[in-house]
């Protein structure tokens, strides 16, 4: 999994010594919100980097929160989901409002601590997989270099979850993983 984190970062990294042309963006959006699983919502946030015009390409990294397990008396167990996604975007970049999709593939990965009041930390166990994500939403961009921007996008693990720190449970799957994130955030145009 470390290979897939560098090649998507290498990959995004040459994306970014491309010049730019004069009508490309550069489109920094950190955002925070709300992830969907079940019937549980829960919090999220993270940063966004799009290049490009009518096609791009985004970089999306985030950090969702999948609940605690308050009905376990005496335990106490927190679980999140990080993403690290590579996009592909087509934007309609004229005028103010600009309305977009996305789609693309990445890294989901789950980690989970355990903690009981008096031992405190008790286990601390992650697992990761691909993932895909697709959506879209809407750039506001009022001014030259600031807006906001709208989006709404469903992730997907493709398949079960790997463990990555105990070999003596492989034998136990993880589920896939999916949920549906909604996000607003500040965007920065260069």
């Amino acid at each position: 999994m470390k290979r897939l984190v560098l090649a998507v970062l290498g990959v995004t990294a040459s994306f970014c010594a491309i010049p730019a042309s004069a009508n490309a963006d550069v489109l920094l959006t950190p955002f925070a919100g709300v992830s969907f699983t079940e019937d549980v919502r829960k919090a999220n946030y993270g940063a966004s980097v799009a290049f490009g015009s009518l096609i791009g390409l985004e970089v999306d990294l985030s950090q969702t929160q999948l609940g605690s397990f308050n009905d376990i008396p005496l335990v106490d167990v927190d679980a999140h989901a990080t993403t690290i996604m590579a996009n592909l975007m087509v934007r309609f970049p004229a005028g103010p409002v600009q309305p977009y999709a996305s789609a693309g593939i990445g890294v989901i990965k789950v980690s989970a601590d355990l903690d009981v009041p008096i031992l405190g930390e008790v286990l601390d166990v992650s697992a990761q997989n691909l993932g895909t994500n697709v959506g879209g939403g809407i750039y506001i961009l009022p001014s030259p270099n600031i807006g906001i921007r709208g989006d709404f996008r469903y992730f997907r693990t493709v398949g079960d979850l790997d463990w990555e720190d105990f070999d003596d449970l492989d034998d136990l799957p993880l589920p896939a993983i999916d949920f549906w994130r909604a996000t607003v955030g500040v965007t920065i145009r260069f």
